[in-house]
């Protein structure tokens, strides 16, 4: 038969790890709330890095439309040239339309 002392004994483990459980409640509530602030942290991190990604696209696709429209030197100064010889063009044109 189970003796009153073996009896408390039983009855003290029991409220040791019910003691123990509850500390250990409460750490994983307090580790609950620190994780679910660092989530929402880092999901506006994740936001702004998108926003930031989505800036760095729009400026490089914009870039990338300069450069493709942009002309060299050479092919500025071959246009010119182009230019000055057709205005020559129409100006006689005009000349052989008046006489």
């Amino acid at each position: 038969m189970a003796t009153l002392e073996s009896v408390d004994n039983v009855e003290k483990r029991v409220e040791t790890k019910v003691h123990h459980l509850l500390v250990v409640n409460d750490n994983l509530k307090a580790r609950n709330v620190q994780l679910t602030q660092k989530v929402t942290l880092l999901e506006e991190q994740l936001l702004n890095t998108q926003r930031e990604l989505e800036d760095c696209r729009t400026k490089l696709n914009s870039l990338m439309i300069v450069k493709a429209t942009q002309v060299s030197e050479d092919e500025a100064k071959q246009m010119r040239n182009r230019m000055l010889k057709l205005e020559r063009e129409v100006e006689k044109c005009i000349s052989l339309l008046n006489e």
